[in-house]
């Protein structure tokens, strides 16, 4: 049995006014606290059922008394002070509150036989916390379909999770509704990248859906593998990806194949295994035949792109098609994270030769990451812009960004963001020539690739250790990282790198030469 919640009772200057108050004046208080910091004179009457005279000659003096104020026109009054208004309703036991929201509740629904899409809010709201069940479900969902379409995800789960609360109370078998429910929660945290949240809703709806429903057990284990892979837990992603697969080709769903084979392709692309991740793209491609799923095929033109821009510079101008018809297809269905990574990886690529117009795009993906509420996109894409920044000679605009990103990423625990971070502290130390601070960051990148095995990343922060290191003439210690490197794949992985990596080698190797291979072997400088 849950605990018992005492209300609260209002204490010092509060409880003083509050002593100074009559009955009525008391009632009042309350019924306008549960609507909210301001209220209109036809709403709190018509939920008192309170004769309109009376209650304006006490709200007269509830403004005397420095209580309330009244806006313009007199029909909208508002509390002087947000924590009374919040003390009084914390002093409202639930049972009362249960009453006059449900008082309130209907009478909004009267005002407004066809109620606006912010109405539909307040109703939803005040019939949940009214417990009136079935009002309060048909409301929320209203509220959470609009919020989703307007872009605003967290808004939406918000009233969904109300959905939940009333399903779950209900007498009789609710386990598939409330799968349903969990899974597009599951979505919309996913979205915002709360990848905690997401993976609890999926895990609840496959719970609750047992063997039933192949279909949506599929869907909801493909789901939880992307997130396994946000979360670099190729283990789990590869065996979740797996199980879907056998789900979905025992009931013939090509589409789902399609997502399965795309997932994969994305998990060898995060290993460095760039030919695998193109293979499973092109299986992806060919499951879903002539489909017409602008967003699947969208995402797909992208992983496809990220395939071509790390398999050489002769298929540089392939990458950019495929990300410029992601960025068409996406754009038609208004996948703004999607599209986000589309502009994202086109502005990588394109900073490569040309920074600023890489930064014009990495703008284009931040903009669509904050029109989408995802933190993690904007993050990401601040931070691919250090690197064009510090080649633009922008020292001081890439520290911000970088720095800025890592507020954003850690507060998401992005460990693939994070790392980044790290490497990019190194770059910018390299560059302001503070090499103690700069190889400790490299150190910092290179643990946190370690332990999430990305040997792609890895790769490349040994070889920024290797070229830091020869410039502080440590000739032993560049001659080890230029090595692991090497044995990581940095120029297969890293094709963008190759040249540079083949003139460092060479360097190091002939100023080694002289030494005797002294392994301690030291120039001057």
């Amino acid at each position: 049995m849950p605990e018992p919640v005492a209300a609260e009772v209002p204490e010092g200057r509060d409880r003083a006014r509050l002593e100074r108050l009559t009955a009525e004046q008391h009632r009042i208080l309350a019924y306008a606290s549960a609507i909210g910091s301001e209220f209109d004179f036809p709403l709190l009457g018509a939920a008192m059922g309170a004769a309109e005279e009376a209650l304006a000659e006490q709200l007269e003096s509830l403004v005397h008394a420095g209580i309330l104020t009244e806006r313009a026109g007199g029909d909208r009054f508002a509390f002087a002070e947000e924590e009374f208004r919040a003390r009084i309703y914390r002093s409202l036991t639930e049972s009362r509150l249960r009453v006059l929201h449900r008082k309130i509740a209907e009478a909004m629904e009267a005002a407004y036989p066809d109620p606006p899409l912010e109405v539909v809010a307040e109703l939803g709201r005040h019939f949940f916390l009214g417990k009136v069940g079935e009002k309060s479900r048909a409301y929320n969902r209203r509220a959470s379909d609009a919020a989703r379409a307007a872009d605003d995800p967290e808004a939406a789960a918000h009233y969904l999770e109300r959905v939940e609360v009333d399903l779950a109370g209900l007498p009789g078998d609710r386990r598939h509704d409330l799968a349903e429910v969990d899974t597009a929660l599951g979505e919309l945290y996913y979205s915002i990248g709360n990848f905690a949240a997401a993976d609890r809703h999926f895990t609840s709806a496959l719970d609750r859906l047992g063997s039933d429903e192949p279909r949506i057990r599929a869907a909801v284990l493909l789901a939880r593998a992307e997130i396994a892979r946000e979360n670099l837990d190729d283990d789990a992603a590869s065996r979740q990806a797996h199980e879907a697969q056998v789900l979905f080709e025992q009931i013939g769903d090509r589409l789902g194949r399609a997502q399965t084979f795309r997932l994969l392709g994305r998990l060898a692309f995060q290993k460095g295994a760039y030919r695998d991740a193109l293979d499973e793209n092109m299986e992806a491609l060919d499951a879903l035949g002539g489909s017409k799923d602008l967003r699947l095929l969208g995402r797909l033109a992208i992983d496809i792109g990220n395939s071509f821009a790390l398999l050489g510079s002769e298929v540089r101008e392939e990458a950019v098609g495929w990300y410029e018809r992601a960025i068409r297809r996406l754009g038609e269905v208004g996948d703004w994270v999607e599209l986000s990574r589309a502009y994202h990886n086109l502005g990588v690529l394109v900073g490569e030769t040309r920074p600023q117009d890489g930064l014009d795009q990495l703008e284009r993906a931040r903009d669509l990451g904050e029109r989408a509420h995802d933190s993690r996109s904007t993050g990401r894409a601040l931070l691919s812009g250090v690197e064009l920044r510090l080649a633009l000679g922008q020292l001081e605009e890439a520290n911000r960004d970088n720095e800025q990103a890592g507020r954003l990423l850690e507060r998401l625990n992005d460990e693939l963001g994070l790392e980044q971070v790290e490497a990019n502290r190194g770059l910018i130390a390299e560059k302001q020539g503070q090499w103690e601070d700069a190889e400790r960051a490299y150190g910092r990148a290179v643990a946190i690739c370690r332990r999430f095995r990305l040997p792609a990343d890895e790769a490349e922060v040994h070889f920024y250790l290797a070229r830091l290191r020869f410039k502080t003439r440590d000739l032993a210690g560049a001659r080890s990282e230029i090595e692991a490197a090497e044995r990581l794949g940095v120029a297969e992985m890293r094709p963008t790198l190759a040249p540079r990596f083949a003139e460092l080698r060479d360097q190091i190797a002939r100023a080694v030469e002289p030494t005797g291979g002294d392994p301690d072997g030291r120039l001057v400088p």
